[in-house]
């Protein structure tokens, strides 16, 4: 949904933006057009031209008359920094979210999700989207992403009913290890839509890396939560050096 009080054609902007840095087009072909791009916002073409415009005078896509619309400007990928691996998972109830399923299914995956796994920007990763709702009321929506042979063999029966985390320890997945980074974003349009936000409503992004008892990455996690929602609380012990927490995912 967008926000009637800024300017449309610079919200378009700012998310076609964010799907090129994510890594979404890495690779691909079939950015859309203006008129593709006003039917998906529900704008005029005109306001989807400036959109698009603006994108190519920065250098994130190259138009020429006659040709489909590419994108030139790599993926902004993983973060190089260090960021400690602390946090760890301790057992106990998940909260109790029901799920519903999105979408499922092998797609181009983001770019951090596939530097997680070491491959490159651009490569075809399971992903499996669902909102999340809690006490009758939309709560967040998740993105897992595996390896295409793990995800596949996943029955989607329990995609519709569990955390993703006690569904993989029901194949024999033992985890070891979980690397968790916390920001706020602006809600993509999937997003904003399913969680009845504007597309300037900020929401928390949580992104989580799992490892099993091998230290071999099993999923990568990245989860928008309404920014009124509340966290979850997490304690430190200075004997351990980490945090605790309770999570589903």
């Amino acid at each position: 949904m967008l926000n009637a009080d800024i300017p449309l054609h610079h919200q378009i902007y700012l998310h076609l933006r964010a799907e090129i840095a994510d890594g979404t087009w890495a690779g691909r072909d079939g950015f859309p057009g203006e008129i593709e791009i006003a039917d998906r916002f529900g704008v005029s073409v005109i306001t989807s031209r400036r959109a698009l415009n603006r994108l190519s005078e920065e250098g994130y896509i190259e138009r020429s008359r006659g040709k489909r619309t590419k994108v030139v400007r790599e993926p902004a990928g993983a973060s190089t920094r260090h960021v400690p691996e602390i946090i760890q998972i301790s057992p106990g109830a998940p909260r109790a979210f029901t799920y519903r399923v999105l979408t499922c299914g092998i797609d181009v995956a983001p770019a951090e999700a596939c530097a997680a796994f070491g491959m490159v920007a651009g490569s075809r990763l399971w992903m499996c989207s669902r909102m999340r709702s809690y006490e009758g009321r939309p709560h967040s929506i998740t993105l897992n992403v595996q390896r295409a042979e793990l995800g596949e063999s996943l029955p989607l029966h329990k995609l519709q009913k569990y955390p993703m985390t006690q569904i993989l320890r029901d194949t024999g997945i033992s985890f070891s290890r979980l690397s968790r980074t916390i920001s706020a974003t602006l809600a993509p349009p999937h997003v904003a839509k399913w969680l009845g936000l504007s597309l300037d409503d900020p929401a928390l992004l949580y992104t989580f890396t799992q490892h099993d008892a091998h230290g071999v990455v099993i999923q990568w996690v990245r989860i928008w939560v309404r920014g009124n929602e509340p966290s979850a609380s997490e304690v430190f012990s200075y004997e351990t050096g980490t945090w605790t927490m309770g999570t589903a995912m």
